[in-house]
């Protein structure tokens, strides 16, 4: 269960978070841009709303809960976060840095591994921290930020995912019945609802944080996955996150005998459809707490065996067993290296 304080010195409404566009700040002792993470404000606290770097507004917190500025605040031209390519050790692909830069300051929400050359993102990490009500996102659209081109972002549409099965696994394919129901979406690494501030839930919707991942899956155990992840946080309390997918899925054609060929959406090895998707939670600590392993395949006629990486542990909550929820395995989190 999240737990957190009953009444934060300034409450922060729904209302207020849903109206305002500006980006939410504090300001360290040395003067410097930090997001604001936390749903708390305390008395005397004071809040720069940012829009542009030269467009920043302050309102502070009062001992009678009000703030001297109230919210909302909006404006004109909300600056959108960026994703900016970053030297790290742990990404054998490109990893950015998604954020704003403020000042010469990186303001970072998440890292991003990306690889260019396949059009796939390998994994994500981002910190997650509690909160007593989750904001309608207000914005849906994706940004490529120079990492794929356009007509490799068309590959993920519904007309282009029917086009690419038809291709690789013959017209008479039945996986993708036609060009207008979704089956396969953009199934987020890290989730909006992981933020509650509307820029930073905004933030999510980059090419680099998605992978073709079925939509049942998606909604079902992917989903039960991430609320069990939010509910793990205590008052003040934040908890480490790594998401990813390995593998490619490998389905029949319809050839008689059927040979299996790899789900690629775009051209020659672009945009493959994941095999496995994982979730790695740690405590803010970095202490190991579990790590959740999905098998993105709908059409699986049984369970899978769990992959030689994973060792397999009871489940912390109960999760749907079979092919269209997602086969989900937990592994043990303190040899899990992937």
């Amino acid at each position: 269960m999240i737990v957190l304080q009953a009444k934060a010195d300034c409450p922060l409404s729904r209302a207020m978070i849903e109206g305002t566009n500006r980006i939410f700040a504090n300001r360290d002792r040395r003067g410097n841009y930090a997001l604001k993470r936390v749903q708390r404000v305390q008395t005397g606290e004071v809040l720069h709303m940012i829009c542009q770097p030269n467009d920043i507004v302050q309102t502070t917190c009062q001992q009678n809960t009000n703030f001297t500025r109230p919210l909302p605040l909006r404006c004109n031209n909300p600056m959108p976060a960026t994703a900016t390519i970053v030297t790290d050790a742990t990404c054998r692909g490109t990893m950015y840095s998604i954020g704003y830069t403020i000042n010469n300051r990186r303001l970072e929400l998440y890292r991003a591994c990306y690889d260019r050359t396949n059009v796939r993102a390998l994994f994500t990490t981002h910190t997650v921290y509690g909160k007593t009500f989750f904001p309608a996102r207000p914005c849906t659209d994706f940004s490529r930020d120079n990492a794929l081109s356009a007509a490799d972002a068309r590959t993920f549409t519904v007309r282009s995912i029917y086009d690419a099965f038809r291709r690789v696994f013959g017209n008479n394919q039945r996986y993708i019945p036609n060009n207008r129901d979704v089956v396969i979406n953009r199934g987020h690494l890290t989730p909006s609802a992981d933020y509650l501030y509307g820029d930073q839930m905004c933030a999510t919707f980059k090419y680099v944080n998605v992978v073709p991942q079925f939509k049942t899956i998606n909604d079902r155990n992917w989903e039960t996955i991430e609320r069990w992840v939010r509910n793990r946080i205590r008052g003040g309390g934040s908890l480490r996150i790594k998401t990813g997918a390995v593998g490619t899925l490998i389905l029949p054609n319809t050839a008689r005998p059927p040979v299996p060929h790899r789900a690629i959406l775009g051209a020659g090895t672009k945009n493959p459809v994941p095999e496995w998707m994982y979730k790695v939670v740690r405590t803010s600590t970095n202490r190991p707490l579990a790590v959740f392993l999905t098998y993105n395949n709908i059409y699986a006629p049984r369970r899978p065996s769990a992959p030689r990486f994973c060792t397999s542990v009871p489940c912390p909550m109960a999760l749907v067993n079979n092919a269209a929820a997602g086969f989900t395995y937990c592994c043990n989190a303190t040899i899990f290296n992937i």
